[in-house]
């Protein structure tokens, strides 16, 4: 036999429960987008960045770094809205990333996986947005393992 006093708690249970499910919902989205910025997911060292100055990107650049040979480029001149390819020809690198940013400027999420083609050269199909204020100054940032690559360049328009 069920009293008034069981079905009053119940009724309380299902009514908390509805109200405060969209706010647990939100904080564990909040949770997995920013987990990774306030280090949840582990202690990852920034590795030591190295600018190199690349005035021929197009025709590809070559640095030696910690002692290891690493070759990248672009395929096509770099345009906002207009895809080219990035390629990265160094051995034995396991991950790859490539990010574009422009110094004080939010650009968005514009970060890129490279993948080795059949030949092992990394490649990334890339797409800049439009900067708003009309700057073309970027820099795209080449993680590969624990190595971190600085490489300034200017958009055509």
């Amino acid at each position: 036999m069920t009293t008034n006093a069981g079905r009053n708690r119940a009724s309380l249970a299902r009514i908390w429960l509805v109200r405060i499910w969209p706010l647990i919902v939100l904080l564990l989205l909040a949770l997995v987008l920013w987990g990774d910025r306030i280090a949840l997911w582990g202690d990852r060292p920034e590795a030591p960045v190295t600018q190199v100055d690349c005035a021929t990107l197009t025709s590809g650049c070559s640095i030696n770094v910690n002692g290891r040979q690493i070759r990248f480029g672009m395929s096509g001149a770099p345009k906002p809205l207009a895809p080219f390819q990035i390629w990265v020809d160094a051995a034995g690198v396991g991950k790859a990333e490539a990010r574009f940013v422009m110094e004080g400027m939010d650009m968005g999420f514009n970060v890129y996986t490279l993948r080795a083609d059949k030949q092992g050269i990394l490649r990334a199909a890339v797409t800049l947005p439009v900067c708003v204020s009309g700057r073309r100054d970027w820099a795209m940032i080449l993680d590969l393992d624990k190595t971190r690559l600085r490489v300034p360049f200017v958009t055509e328009l």
